[in-house]
């Protein structure tokens, strides 16, 4: 039985196999999204948390955590900005395409050349790859389903961007050399949190806000667990000390929130660094957790779109295996491959930045 674990150096981790896993947790609940029509509908599994809620939380704590550690590791900008847009980029822009030429033109009920002749279809790629608005709102599609959106996950990646963004600021004032300067990206958040829940600041303002708040906590937590790494040792006996917190703080959603990303990120630690023999083969999966987290939603609604008498389950399971096999494509055939190019991304890059230093210190 698992007690306590310790962070590791390196890639000795399982978290290839936790991010397949989050994705899975999000097809789930966004099956029933599509099939009930409505946010509303998806279970609530943990108080008023469901599935993709939970699952995203716990994405934007690994992320934080390892996002973190390739900053620090890389040691400059360059080789991190290729890391992490070689790791966005790629697939994405496929991903756009192909529900552009692909889901889109048998999936809407106008003709295709008034479909692909609407700039709401040939403007997909600025709006969706800007992240300015990424639901693929196309001319005509799903008519018949309660969303008429290609995408409905997407719009989470606006605030990796700005979490990778946030922390290559910080590399560069200096503040991750720090250790409560990082720890400082999880408590700020928090405080923001409980006062803009209690005073009911987040109601006057746009959604955007409320969900910077909500990342921010999860995305801090993971950086500061990161830069006390070696101080900390994951000791299960903690999860029920959580759940109790949660418990008692139940009736206070703010409060709340930031126990049950405490509890998660404990949970997430505790299963990265688990010593498992036997499931060491897990760790040489192929990390297909992002391309089943960009597809599943096209693949659900054109599900949906062609069987309306579907139910939940078996859109799972079929929505499920199409989407695994277009992420297996996805992995190895565009993000593997793209992101065997980081080095000579970041050389280019890197002579780009030194010319543009070059000019401003000659103008």
């Amino acid at each position: 039985m698992i007690k306590s674990v310790k962070i590791r150096d390196g890639h000795d981790n399982f978290f290839t196999p936790l991010r397949l896993i989050f994705a899975s947790l999000v097809v789930i609940g966004h099956a029933y999204v599509i099939v009930f029509g409505g946010s509303e509908h998806e279970p609530h599994i943990f108080y008023h948390y469901t599935f993709s809620y939970i699952a995203v939380n716990m994405f934007f704590i690994a992320s934080g955590f390892l996002v973190t550690k390739s900053m620090l590791y890389r040691g400059d900008s360059a080789s991190f900005i290729a890391a992490r847009g070689l790791r966005i980029y790629p697939a994405l822009i496929v991903h756009v395409l192909f529900v552009m030429c692909v889901i889109g033109p048998f999936v809407t009920n106008l003709p295709l050349g008034e479909f692909f002749s609407s700039p709401d279809w040939y403007l997909q790629p600025l709006k969706v790859l800007s992240f300015y608005q990424t639901e693929m709102s196309m001319p005509g599609i799903f008519s018949t389903n309660s969303e008429q959106i290609g995408s409905g996950a997407l719009w989470t990646l606006r605030y990796e961007i700005l979490a990778y963004i946030g922390t290559w600021l910080l590399f560069l004032i200096g503040a991750l050399r720090y250790k409560w300067m990082i720890a400082a990206q999880f408590i700020l958040p928090c405080l923001a949190w409980v006062i803009g829940t209690h005073l009911g600041i987040f109601n006057t303002l746009p959604a955007t806000f409320e969900s910077l708040g909500r990342f921010g906590i999860a995305y801090g937590l993971g950086a500061a667990l990161y830069a006390y790494r070696e101080k900390i040792s994951f000791n299960i006996l903690l999860i029920p000390v959580f759940l109790a917190l949660t418990w008692v703080t139940r009736n206070h959603i703010a409060i709340l929130e930031i126990f049950m990303n405490l509890m998660l990120a404990w949970g997430v630690m505790l299963a990265a660094y688990m010593r498992a023999p036997k499931l060491a083969w897990t760790q040489t999966l192929s990390d297909v957790s992002y391309g089943i987290y960009i597809y599943h939603w096209a693949i659900l609604q054109s599900l949906f779109y062609v069987f309306p008498k579907i139910t939940v389950w078996p859109l799972i399971i079929i929505g499920y295996a199409i989407t695994l096999i277009l992420s297996q494509l996805s992995w190895h055939i565009i993000e593997k491959p793209t992101l065997k190019l980081k080095g000579v991304t970041a050389k280019n890059l890197q002579g780009i930045m030194d010319k543009l230093n070059l000019k401003r210190k000659t103008v």
